[in-house]
């Protein structure tokens, strides 16, 4: 008995636009879309611009930008990536392809487990970054895997 074929979408179809969408950081919090869209029109069309807010409706100094294409948005982020520090910001522009849902989960998953490290060394999870941190770090801790 044949096995049905798996047809899998290319990386960029997967990814939900995440080729073109970039996160930009450490900008001032008095910049709004428009100045955003203004700092990224020459390098593409842009298809959305959001700047990020707090309840209180005040700019949290970061934004995603998403490009028509991957080539402009790469464009973007070699031009602008460190290239200049907004005024009240501590530290140089940041413009990086955004994370996809599946890389912030994990991110988040390895910041809790870095957490837990801290204040409980001794408890061993399944996590594989949490069980090379804690066999680095102290070589008496059981790690359970």
């Amino acid at each position: 008995m044949a096995r049905p074929i798996q047809v899998k979408p290319a990386d960029s179809e997967s990814r939900g636009g995440r080729d073109r969408k970039l996160f930009v950081g450490m900008l001032n919090k008095q910049q709004s879309e428009e100045d955003v869209l203004r700092l990224f029109q020459p390098f593409g069309v842009i298809d959305e611009c959001t700047v990020l807010r707090g309840p209180d409706g005040n700019s949290k100094g970061c934004a995603f930008v998403k490009f028509s294409s991957h080539t402009e948005a790469q464009a973007a982020i070699h031009a602008l990536h460190g290239s200049q520090t907004m005024p009240g910001a501590s530290s140089s522009l940041v413009v990086k392809f955004a994370d996809t849902d599946k890389e912030r989960t994990l991110r988040r998953m390895q910041q809790m487990v870095g957490q837990l490290g801290i204040f409980t060394p001794s408890l061993t999870l399944p996590f594989s970054p949490y069980s090379a941190y804690a066999q680095a770090v102290s070589p008496s801790v059981p790690v359970l895997l």
